[in-house]
Formats: structure tokens, sequence, C-alpha cells
């Protein structure tokens, strides 16, 4: 398992009325051939895709709220993020 540095990216959430959240990542946990976006829930570190209502993961940008963004389960540009924690 290692910790890599998630500066910039964020979980996105829907409520039950239709209307979106989200919640900046801490970090990205690679675990084995996975990545997975880390938030704190309730005082708890938990895997993204795995809190209720998870939509997808996004990079926050200066641009607005239409981000670029993974499907659920994947993160984007993993794989240029330099281990930070570790």
């Amino acid at each position: 398992m290692s910790l890599l540095d998630a500066t910039g990216y964020e979980a996105v959430f829907a409520t039950p009325e239709g209307d979106t959240y989200r919640i900046p990542l801490v970090c990205w946990r690679e675990d084995e051939d996975r990545v997975y976006g880390m938030v704190l829930v309730k005082g708890q570190l938990r895997c993204a895709d795995r809190v209720r209502h998870f939509l997808r993961y996004g990079a926050r940008t200066a641009d607005g709220p239409d981000d670029e963004a993974g499907t659920p389960g994947t993160a984007p540009h993993a794989a240029t993020l330099a281990p930070a924690l570790g």
C-alpha cells in the first residue's frame, strides 16, 4: 500500500434531491492494482467510492463546476502524481 498526493482532486457525491456536493481528497491510496481516493467523513478516513452516494472523482479547476473526472473507482492522472506520503 502507498499513499499519493491528491492536491487538487475531490470526490463528487449526489444528494437524494439530485444536487451534488464535493469533498476534497486527502490522498490517493494505491493498493495492489487499484487506486482509491480517500476522504474524511465524520472524522474517519474512508475510500470515497465506498461512501454513500459517490458519483465520480473530479479535479478542482478555476473554470467552475464542470471539471475533469474519472469513472468511479479510477483515479484520473494518478500515475503522474509523485509520492508525498508514505
